[in-house]
């Protein structure tokens, strides 16, 4: 059998293959159902600062009716605000406990000072690494594409230099240009960058007049902004790459391998698909299975082949737009129009 063992972010993994960030990553049970399907480590359902948030002020509502000692005393001392986070954390320490697979733990936060308040929170409960889910949609006319990437980066910066677990970034693909804030993000001494964050889709009832969310999970015809992405900053980055969305079977995971992922995130595939296992064993089983047909001995003897190594032949994943080639039939386009 091959060795489909790997590292990613400094941690040792059995196999390329992680949960990303879901309910399904909330709770210790749930994780150890996946580990025992054969999931090389798992990414823990995020902790967002507005949800903490409005926990605490629930917390500080409900004090404010209670005439008792010890409830003024925690309004007092301003508990609330201090203990908000530690649901979350309680949980990642039990988690911990009973896990075996490396458990990264994820948050998304508004101030820079929460950011690096809720990494040292995090590192303190046992998190093996950290993953920063960077995305807030910048909805200041006033404020530029390079403000809001400098903030951004001065967040990563301090907390990079407040833990000393290692920690990744979970980019979007709509920064105006990737490349240079990729690179900028490496130089801060991230460890990794996954790519991409996967929102919440917003959608009208027009019956209600009303806004809201609805599920939009992948599919793998979601793959290829991904692999384009990982195949070119590949060979431009030293840092580790997470391919996450549109991973659904073994082939995928291979042609993330291919492109030069460290590891493939599958979340929606869990989703859609209520036997763990069997999906788990049989990703992992193509990816066994065809690395035996190449003679490949490990991951490391095919990963990156297909990586983007120039920029300006026209032939690869950096040009998406029509190109013909000499007998007239179109690659990336379909139909014949110029």
């Amino acid at each position: 059998m091959a060795n489909t063992g790997t590292t990613y972010l400094g941690l040792n993994l059995k196999n390329p293959l992680v949960a990303g960030a879901s309910t399904l990553t909330e709770h210790a049970d749930s994780i150890l159902r996946l580990e025992d399907a054969g999931i090389g480590a798992v990414v823990l359902r995020s902790m967002f600062e507005e949800e903490i948030t409005a926990d605490v002020a629930d917390m500080y509502h409900e004090l404010a009716y209670t005439e008792t000692a010890f409830a003024m005393e925690y309004l007092r001392a301003d508990l609330p605000a201090r203990l908000g986070p530690e649901a979350s954390l309680n949980r990642l320490a039990a988690i911990k406990k009973r896990v075996g697979i490396p458990v990264i733990a994820s948050c998304n936060c508004l101030k820079k000072a929460q950011w690096v308040s809720y990494a040292r929170k995090i590192e303190q409960a046992g998190a093996d690494a950290l993953e920063l889910n960077l995305y807030r949609m910048p909805l200041d006319a006033t404020k530029t594409s390079e403000t809001v990437e400098a903030r951004d980066l001065d967040t990563v910066r301090a907390v990079v230099e407040a833990v000393k677990i290692p920690v990744a970034v979970k980019l979007s693909p709509y920064y105006t240009a990737l490349i240079p804030f990729a690179f900028a993000l490496q130089q801060t001494g991230v460890k990794g960058l996954v790519l991409f964050n996967r929102f919440l889709q917003t959608d009208i009832d027009i019956d209600r007049e009303k806004f809201f969310y609805r599920p939009d999970f992948t599919t793998p015809d979601a793959l290829p902004l991904q692999l384009r992405w990982t195949a070119v900053l590949r060979n431009i980055l030293r840092t580790d790459l997470a391919l996450s969305g549109g991973i659904h079977s073994g082939r995928e995971l291979i042609k993330s391998l291919l492109v030069g992922a460290n590891v493939g995130y599958i979340c929606s595939a869990l989703y859609q698909n209520q036997d763990h296992k069997a999906l788990i064993s049989g990703i992992l089983s193509t990816l066994n299975g065809w690395m035996e047909t190449k003679a490949y001995a490990g991951l490391d003897a095919f990963r990156g082949k297909l990586r983007e190594t120039d920029l300006t032949d026209g032939e690869g994943f950096e040009r998406n737009q029509y190109t013909k080639q000499g007998n007239g039939e179109e690659v990336f386009g379909v139909g014949t129009q110029s």
